[in-house]
């Protein structure tokens, strides 16, 4: 008979809970003094001050639209990827906005997309798909941000030498691709493929791919609000560089919100297109208390239990149009 394991010593483990937690303070620590030190807080305090309700109350509706378009976008995916029942739209923007929610509140920025994959599994053979689908759903959005980043790359002045970066960036690129090659030489990258849907229409990838670009610009749009808002002299298409690399560090899962990888960017790349810090900081506040208060809304759709039912769409078939968002 076999020994029976001895239990780990009390607290011998324990630091392992803790370390993320204790990277997240590190790392916020750090980016709070470096934000504090390098932006006048009197300044700062004046610039949110001269940022008009008015404002702040367009932006927050051009959120809610962009929480509609991208419950359509939704809706869009899974009728490519053969989803039936096909929820409603008006549904699927209900659990989007719950979605919304756990996404920002929670640190981690995925909390949301896990209860989306939960609640949509009915709608697909296999319980995997679902998951699939809403991971697709972020590639799709994060290619059709690339190409906007792409635009303002070859529309806006220059912000830095891209020849400096470049060794930096293709470093990324094969360390990706050193990611994948392992991940399909373990077979596991073979088994997430094999999980993926077969695409029954075609058209509605590019037309979701199509609606991700207005969601982006609907963000860079509110940037730009902001902006004119302060008296900033920033074009479009310099947001339109600096707010992707912005939501991309608001993806690391440090903080709520994104508040404070997304504030760092866009101070130091908005200080290269001549933005003061404490102008910079205050219109990534602004945005941020928009998101605040737009993803609040799905913490009370759920709090009403309306936020994570799907209904049926009865009014078509799944092979018609979707009604738009």
């Amino acid at each position: 008979m076999s020994e029976p394991t001895r239990p780990s010593p009390p607290g011998r483990w324990a630091w392992r809970r803790w370390l993320p937690l204790a990277v997240r303070v590190v790392v916020l620590g750090a980016i709070g003094v470096w934000l504090w030190r390098g932006a006048d807080l009197s300044a700062l305090a004046d610039a949110l001050r001269r940022v008009p309700p008015l404002t702040l109350a367009a932006c927050f509706g051009l959120g809610l639209v962009n929480v509609v378009n991208a419950g359509y976008r939704w809706r869009l995916l899974m009728r490519a990827f053969g989803a039936a029942p096909l929820p409603s739209v008006r549904s699927l923007v209900r659990l989007m906005a719950v979605g919304l929610f756990y996404n920002t509140y929670v640190p981690g920025s995925v909390g949301g997309d896990v209860v989306r994959g939960v609640v949509s599994r009915r709608n697909f053979d296999t319980a995997a798909a679902s998951y699939v689908v809403v991971a697709l759903e972020r590639l799709i959005g994060l290619s059709a941000l690339g190409l906007v980043f792409l635009v303002g790359l070859a529309t806006a002045p220059p912000l830095l030498d891209y020849r400096a970066v470049a060794p930096w960036i293709g470093g990324l690129v094969l360390l990706g691709v050193g990611i994948l090659i392992a991940a399909r030489a373990s077979g596991r990258l073979a088994g997430w493929w094999g999980q993926i849907p077969r695409v029954s229409r075609a058209t509605d990838l590019v037309v979701a791919f199509a609606v991700s670009i207005v969601g982006h610009s609907i963000n860079i749009l509110m940037f730009f609000m902001f902006a004119r808002a302060l008296g900033i002299g920033v074009s479009l298409a310099t947001l339109a560089v600096v707010t992707p690399l912005a939501f991309v560090a608001a993806v690391l899962p440090l903080a709520i919100a994104g508040i404070g990888p997304r504030e760092a960017a866009l101070v130091g790349l908005l200080g290269m297109a001549g933005v003061e810090a404490a102008e910079a900081l205050a219109m990534s506040l602004a945005y941020a208390a928009v998101l605040l208060a737009v993803a609040g809304i799905g913490g009370l759709l759920q709090l009403l239990g309306v936020g994570l039912k799907l209904d049926s769409d009865t009014s078509r078939s799944s092979e018609g149009a979707p009604p738009p968002g």
